[in-house]
């Protein structure tokens, strides 16, 4: 598994003010560049908007600089309503942002410049940027480290914020699952480690809040495991994740209530279940399925659909008005053309909580030259409305090049822009086996923390890491919606941990 721990910055331009229609924003107009975290995380303002967060922790070309964050929130048109950059203040630390989240309030998640990997930085402002406070933890973690911030949900007040501490023990690397849990005003709830019997490496994917406690998704190389935790984060019961599907592994997570959905994929295409306590409701299986595709026949015919996937975890799953909405973990590209290359497809999903598809959002680039990972990254909604992040990944020598895209939208647009046009689609949903057995006991010990306040300066700015491109939408009787879509590229080196 990849995990990005290098500072990131950025290099974009924004041009705001969007008349009535689509856009589409793009930066660099061509090729990518190597960067860490394109966005750190979106999520809604609270107002019917939308709030995005690019962290800048270096220049293009490896320069440190104050390491920080440029948070904008757009209206629904994809037009700015305000642009800030958030920084540590004079003569103190600054924060490397590593993940983001918003929902009415926004909360920065990530560790000091200053430090040494075992503290994580939380810093929440409010819906219109203004600061209300900012506080770094510092854990007793021994010897151990913290590489990166896996999952940051906002809970009912409550802020929790899922990683894991790697060290090694006799040689070996050992990863244990931790987990902070904050109210609104930044004080500790609970802070805890998760230590499963005989498994060394143990990796957090999510973590959220139900009506009687919480949950905690953990996973290897190979299994996922559901941890229910009661009030105080104590561990009830451990269950694996279980499915004869090849590949299957679980991206995102997200609970209503007692009922915890799970979103993931397997080699047959994207997978999504719902259980309630330690029994699945139900669990289905969801396949893209192109209106019009290449039919070559004979020995010289060539694949005519492809598809990428990556199980880092991301918040690609949510809800609006009782629907559950997501993007696909699984990317397909279809060959449209015989006598062309592959097309990729943008798509956002909206079920019942059943499963049952309700709308299919669905965009597809005009020509496709690239060859590597598309990843989904995020996703938030306001009523019908959508704000919906990819990441292209590629690798370059040592380096990994990224390509962030981000579409703002809703389902009843059907936008066309530069290499981008609306498809018709349809999505298969079949059953799909997925169930829960008794896992391994899990031990949890509390950890110890000290809280430093931690300043941050706020820069209103008028600059920002977007251009705008407009959009039409396609002609279509009923449809008068407005999209834009979000183009966000920046240069990362490449780390690897298991």
């Amino acid at each position: 598994m990849l995990r990005r721990a290098f500072p990131p910055t950025l290099a974009i331009l924004l041009f705001a003010g969007l008349v009535a229609g689509s856009a589409v924003i793009v930066t660099p107009p061509e090729g990518m560049v190597t960067y860490p975290e394109v966005v750190a995380g979106v999520g809604s303002d609270g107002n019917g908007g939308f709030v995005v967060v690019v962290p800048f922790n270096m220049t293009a070309n490896g320069t440190p600089v104050v390491p920080g964050a440029w948070i904008g929130s757009f209206y629904p048109n994809g037009s700015l309503k305000w642009g800030e950059n958030v920084k540590g203040a004079p003569l103190y630390p600054s924060p490397r942002v590593l993940k983001a989240a918003a929902n009415g309030s926004i909360v920065l998640v990530g560790q000091s410049n200053r430090g040494n990997h075992t503290d994580i930085w939380v810093i929440k402002l409010d819906k219109k940027g203004k600061v209300l406070w900012s506080k770094d933890y510092l854990l007793d973690v021994g010897q151990g480290w913290i590489p990166f911030i896996d999952s940051v949900a906002i809970e009912r007040d409550e802020i929790l914020i899922a990683t894991h501490v790697d060290s090694f023990i006799e040689g070996r690397q050992v990863s244990v699952p931790l987990v902070l849990a904050l109210n609104a005003d930044g004080e500790i709830l609970w802070a805890r480690e998760y230590r499963v019997s005989h498994l060394r490496e143990l990796y957090s994917t999510a973590v959220g809040k139900t009506g009687s406690g919480y949950y905690l998704i953990v996973h290897t190389m190979e299994d996922w495991y559901y941890i229910r935790l009661n009030k105080d984060g104590q561990p009830l019961e451990n269950w694996q994740i279980k499915s004869s599907l090849r590949k299957f592994f679980i991206k995102s997570a997200r609970s209503f209530g007692e009922t915890v959905y799970l979103l993931g994929g397997s080699s047959n295409g994207t997978v999504m279940g719902a259980i309630l306590g330690n029994k699945t409701l139900w669990a289905k299986s969801y396949t893209l399925i192109p209106e019009r595709i290449c039919t070559e026949t004979g020995e010289n015919a060539t694949a005519v659909s492809s598809s990428s996937f990556s199980t880092e975890p991301a918040p690609i799953l949510t809800a609006s008005e009782g629907h559950i909405i997501f993007q696909l973990p699984i990317t397909e590209s279809f060959k449209l053309e015989c006598d062309g290359g592959f097309n990729t497809t943008y798509a956002v999903i909206k079920t019942d909580k059943k499963g049952n598809v309700v709308e299919i959002f669905a965009m597809v680039s005009s020509k496709d030259d690239f060859d590597g990972l598309i990843e989904s990254l995020g996703i938030s909604t306001e009523d019908d409305d959508f704000i919906a992040l990819w990441r292209k990944d590629i690798s370059s020598g040592t380096f990994l090049k990224f390509q962030g895209l981000g579409i703002v939208s809703h389902f009843d647009a059907e936008p066309i822009g530069p290499n981008l046009r609306p498809i018709d689609v349809k999505v298969k949903a079949a059953p799909a086996d997925f169930e829960l057995v008794p896992g391994p006991e899990v031990v949890s010990t509390s950890i110890s923390i000290k809280i430093v306040e931690s300043p941050v300066k706020v820069e209103e700015t008028k600059e920002a890491p977007v251009a705008v491109i407009a959009l039409e939408d396609k002609p279509s009787e009923g449809i008068c919606g407005l999209g834009i879509l979000l183009i966000l590229s920046l240069p990362v080196l490449l780390l690897r941990r298991r």
